[in-house]
């Protein structure tokens, strides 16, 4: 039998202040799903390819450190394959540790089955404090999805037509519930002047009021009124890790 390796025959404590120096120098800040394939896959092993070295090191060391991994970055969700396929792993780590290791998550697209399956991995994780979300589908048509009859924001009915439609459509009272949420940055696909710049400003506000009503300061900004709207690769230029 092969002999433990010196970092596993530290004590614990120990072992841990090594493993978040060991970090301090790993400049990673996102976990990105290159292939969609593997959302599909019946396995739930992670994409080993993805994490830093120290997670692949041991079994011992993948339990222990990807938590740990995780509470430092973004995984940024393209559909409801990854979203899916992000909540299937996570409950492969011991004790809840994957959900309640996760502080951000960053949407691409929410709306429709997509929107579904992210408030329900968002309900999972106990200490989500940031959210990037870009409201809407960058793939779909104009027109109804049928999950929730939600109408694309590019419909013919305009889902912008009014600050009401916008919170019904997207379940803003969702983030609302959302207990340790600090940092909110939202954007919206099919995104059109001038109207949806005001809907943004009335969706910011709209949030903050539910906040502060409860007793609560959140960060809440809309990425595209800050940055303006540079098209398709929106989602991957956005500064996804903001600091207070």
């Amino acid at each position: 039998m092969e002999s433990q390796s010196p970092l596993l025959r530290l004590p614990r404590e120990l072992r841990d202040q090594i493993i978040e120096y060991v970090f301090e120098e790993i400049k990673q800040d996102r976990l990105t799903f290159d292939c969609p394939d593997t959302s599909h896959h019946q396995a739930t092993n992670a994409r080993l390819e993805n994490l830093p070295g120290i997670c692949r090191a041991s079994g011992q060391l993948y339990y222990e450190v990807t938590p740990y991994f995780l509470s430092r970055i973004t995984p940024a969700l393209y559909d409801i394959e990854t979203t899916c396929w992000l909540r299937k792993w996570l409950a492969t780590l011991p004790s809840g540790s994957g959900f309640r290791a996760i502080r951000e998550l960053a949407f691409r697209n929410f709306h429709g089955p997509e929107q579904i399956k992210g408030y329900e991995l968002i309900s999972l994780c106990p200490n989500l404090c940031q959210l990037n979300i870009m409201f809407g589908d960058e793939y779909s048509d104009p027109g109804i999805v049928p999950s929730l009859a939600i109408r694309s924001l590019s419909s013919a009915y305009n889902a912008y037509e009014s600050l009401d439609n916008i919170v019904l459509m997207h379940q803003l009272h969702k983030l609302v519930d959302i207990p340790k949420l600090e940092r909110l940055y939202f954007g919206f696909h099919d995104w059109e002047q001038p109207v949806s710049m005001d809907r943004a400003r009335q969706v910011t506000e709209w949030l903050g009021v539910k906040f502060r009503a409860q007793g609560r300061i959140v960060r809440i900004e809309c990425q595209q009124i800050l940055y303006g709207n540079p098209g398709d690769d929106y989602f991957d230029n956005m500064p996804l890790r903001f600091r207070k």
